[in-house]
């Protein structure tokens, strides 16, 4: 059975989307996966970068009953296997909807996916509601990018008591992959202070590599491109942290690690 990979915080600019769209390029490129990428985000930046991957599906078809998501292809990109299903402003109306209709057809589209690719990453809106509900609820695994401030910081325990109350009631195979600390100054004592509260609180669960802020990343996203695919110096070390970051998160999706909601309560 394939990965389905959420990238998820329940608070907005800590670099989700931006991680979830590396990923998927990363999983194309260093490990020859195809993989679906599900952008449930109404802002669109995944679709605006992975806009030359499109297959014509828009995300909010897939809340539909009766979508027969395994019609959607690999794309005809020789160079990188992704497949973007986009965003849309239509995405909100799923908010209004019977969760009881949405989040079934969401599921079922998503295991139909599961058979057609090796891996599928979905982006999910800053926000918990029928979007982020559904993407848990069909998944596999949780990223959790933070951003070391300290709403930041409470988000991410916020996060955490969402993803283990799914996991106890709706679904068992969920498990958090990990923490990844996102835009991290090796020169403020205040983000050094943040890391040592997180890890106390959540060792187990924290990836021991942290993406510093560097501008080379945005810079490549905005062309469509992934960070390793630029050729300046600022590049090549962001692709290092994002690469290794990437790899201990890959290492542990492959060994299917067992999430704990030991001081977390749900």
């Amino acid at each position: 059975m394939s990965n389905v990979v959420v990238f998820g915080n329940q608070k907005g600019g800590v670099g989700k989307s931006t991680l979830s769209v590396l990923y998927a390029m990363w999983l194309a490129d260093a490990h020859r996966q195809s993989v679906c990428f599900i952008d449930l985000d109404t802002q669109g930046n995944g679709s605006k970068t992975l806009r030359a991957f499109s297959v014509g599906v828009q995300a909010s078809s897939l809340f539909v009953p009766g979508t027969d998501a395994s019609k959607i292809g690999r794309g005809d990109h020789r160079e990188r296997q992704v497949a973007l299903v986009t965003a849309s402003k239509q995405l909100a109306d799923v908010e209004l909807a019977k969760p009881d209709v949405v989040i079934p057809a969401f599921r079922t589209a998503v295991r139909a996916l599961e058979g057609r690719f090796d891996t599928v990453v979905i982006d999910t809106p800053p926000a918990l509601g029928l979007r982020m509900s559904a993407a848990l609820i069909a998944a596999t695994h949780v990223v959790c990018p933070i951003e070391l401030e300290e709403y930041s910081i409470d988000g991410v325990t916020d996060m955490l008591k969402t993803v283990f109350g799914v996991r106890q009631r709706y679904n068992p195979r969920l498990e958090l992959a990990g923490i990844v600390l996102n835009r991290f100054n090796a020169h403020s004592a205040r983000q050094k202070a943040a890391v040592q509260q997180l890890v106390a609180s959540y060792r187990d669960f924290v990836i021991p590599a942290r993406i510093s802020t560097r501008s080379a990343i945005p810079e490549a996203l905005a062309e469509g491109k992934a960070v390793w695919e630029l050729s300046k110096s600022s590049a090549r070390e962001a692709s290092l942290e994002v690469k290794e970051a990437f790899a201990v998160l890959q290492q542990r999706i492959q060994l299917q690690p067992i999430a704990s909601a030991e001081g977390v309560s749900a």
